[in-house]
């Protein structure tokens, strides 16, 4: 009986093959899902207050907005704050979040940016997360250096960035 099944199985196979000779069309179908994508809103602007023209860092921490100012450059920290956006995605989704600087004024330098998922502990980005919720809070931090040689004072500087979320 071995043996048997065992030649029925390249029998069929045998047929199969003598009968390939001809065009064989085989409808089939693919399958997606198609999903909202992903939607990044500003709540509050990353806010580094009034820093003095003198050389030094300042650090925004991501989680809470508190600063760390070992240089005593800042001169009123009343609005101080960490950037905050609101991440809208599938739940379940698992996302990235990473922040790179544009062109900053001459003698400032914003950089080693933190990011912090719906209240978890902030870390360097890239930070993970998976959607728990429809839309999920991210805060982020940086730390700016003042070079007191080139940067020069104004009323309000402008320091862009970019927040990326992207799929993992």
């Amino acid at each position: 009986m071995k043996n048997f099944s065992r030649f029925s199985i390249l029998a069929a196979v045998l047929v199969v093959t003598a009968g390939s000779a001809g065009a064989v069309d085989l409808v089939t179908s693919a399958s997606v899902d198609i999903i909202e994508g992903i939607t990044v809103a500003q709540t509050a602007a990353l806010n580094f207050g009034v820093l003095v023209l003198n050389n030094g860092t300042v650090i925004v921490a991501a989680a809470d907005g508190a600063t760390t100012d070992a240089s005593f450059l800042i001169s009123d920290a009343t609005n101080i704050s960490q950037g905050t956006f609101d991440v809208t995605s599938t739940v379940g989704s698992d996302l990235s979040v990473t922040c790179t600087s544009g062109t900053q004024p001459t003698g400032i330098t914003l950089d080693a940016f933190t990011a912090s998922w719906a209240g978890a502990a902030q870390g360097a980005v890239p930070v993970n997360a998976t959607m728990a919720a429809a839309t999920e809070e991210v805060e982020v931090g940086a730390s700016i250096t003042i070079d007191r040689t080139t940067a020069s004072t104004g009323t309000s500087v402008s320091l862009p960035y970019t927040v990326s979320v992207t799929f993992q």
